[in-house]
């Protein structure tokens, strides 16, 4: 689908740790690219996750060898290091990452930041969490069932919600508030069919083969090759 002119262009910007990258990875950004109209997203695979320090993950390098191995077929999924490892060795922070990425795109383009509803519950945990969620409208994959309330209670204590219709019925809309009046929103994915653990997926790497329509075939070969999560 060609973008009109008049329009802004439209980036979803996916972050995480990806270790491995999966199905339900590849679901969720196929969801919010159909739903949200996106011009491409970009897939940024973290340098160090500031709520993980605790938990040694896989080298940065693999997870990225493995998102472009994952993203193949997908020509308006992007690989990107907008998130790699700082030269300082300090962790990784989301609001500095959009603002980076914000500087280096056409004036008036749109970055929504995509997440999975899990993920989501820890917003209140990331750095300058209030910030992030009034620049830029988040989209956010839930299965089928996920109570949604659980995404407003989640949120930050000095934001404030309002629940919106939204025309598309697989697409509910919330509004979201500071103390300062200012003003964004959440779009809400409640129809995303693959629920997939990276813990589950990672433990039965270690014991057996996992279920082959979990990954796509390059990762697990490339997982295989390098011998990960033994």
């Amino acid at each position: 689908m060609s973008r009109s002119p008049s329009r802004p262009l439209r980036i979803g910007f996916f972050g995480g740790t990806f270790d491995p990258p999966h199905a339900g990875h590849i679901a969720l950004a196929s969801l919010a690219l159909q739903t949200l109209d996106l011009d491409k997203i970009l897939v940024a695979p973290v340098g160090i996750q500031p709520l993980k320090l605790d938990r040694p993950g896989t080298p940065y390098r693999d997870r990225l060898a493995m998102t472009h191995l994952a993203l193949a077929g997908h020509p308006r999924f992007e690989l990107s290091e907008a998130d790699a490892p700082r030269s300082d060795g300090q962790p990784n922070y989301m609001i500095d990452t959009l603002h980076r990425l914000r500087a280096g795109l056409p004036p008036g383009t749109e970055i929504y930041v995509i997440c999975g509803a899990d993920s989501f519950l820890t917003i209140s945990q990331w750095h300058r969490a209030s910030q992030i969620l009034i620049e830029f409208p988040f989209i956010i994959g839930a299965r089928p069932g996920f109570d949604l309330g659980r995404i407003a209670n989640a949120l930050p204590d000095d934001i404030s919600v309002a629940w919106e219709d939204a025309p598309d019925p697989h697409l509910l809309t919330l509004g979201l508030r500071d103390s300062h009046q200012r003003r964004s929103r959440l779009y809400l994915l409640p129809d995303l069919n693959h629920e997939v653990s990276a813990t589950e997926l990672r433990d039965s790497l270690r014991s057996s083969d996992p279920n082959p329509s979990l990954l796509p075939s390059a990762v697990l070969a490339y997982i295989r090759q390098h011998k990960l999560y033994r």
